[in-house]
């Protein structure tokens, strides 16, 4: 039967090479860091940004500003998704650089929890903006629900950053 250590401590094995590597090279912890947070600032902050577009759009409740806020979302898609995939690259070799270590902590699992609600929230949202570009500009039930989503956004960015924050303090 295997175990959650079995796992981690069988994975630990296998990346050993990279985290002895990671571990005697200053330079390369602090550059895969600052690739980590840049990528996180640069994603969570082009989405913020957006959110704050949207709820400004449909406060002015003019359907031409509306249109103008779909036109944003579609194009701000690329580096909110830029900055994920950055962020769970390095993640991923910050965490194989110390498995034993993560594999152990809550506060790294809350954060891959924080991480999938994000990535879910960004589904949810490419769906309901394809439905208001499929006709349904003036649905009231539509434009609350990408309120929601975007309140929703800025919480879960800032959720991750807090994690990421306590997770750099353990």
């Amino acid at each position: 039967m295997l175990t959650a250590a079995g796992v981690s401590g069988g994975l630990a094995g296998l990346v050993q090479p990279w985290a002895t590597f990671y571990a005697d090279h200053t330079l390369l912890q602090t550059g895969l860091l600052y690739l980590h947070l840049s990528a996180i600032f640069l994603g969570g902050g082009f989405a913020i940004a957006t959110d704050r577009d949207t709820f400004m759009a449909m406060r002015s409740a003019r359907q031409s500003g509306l249109i103008r806020q779909l036109g944003r979302l579609q194009t701000i898609h690329k580096p909110v998704m830029l900055g994920l995939i950055l962020a769970l690259a390095s993640g991923f070799l910050l965490y194989a650089a110390d498995i034993q270590h993560y594999s152990g902590s809550v506060v790294f699992w809350l954060k891959m929890v924080l991480l999938g609600a994000l990535l879910t929230n960004g589904f949810v949202l490419k769906r309901t903006e394809g439905a208001l570009n499929a006709g349904d500009i003036d649905s009231p039930v539509l434009w609350g629900r990408l309120r929601k989503i975007s309140i929703a956004s800025m919480v879960l960015w800032l959720a991750v950053i807090l994690a990421g924050t306590l997770l750099g303090s353990e």
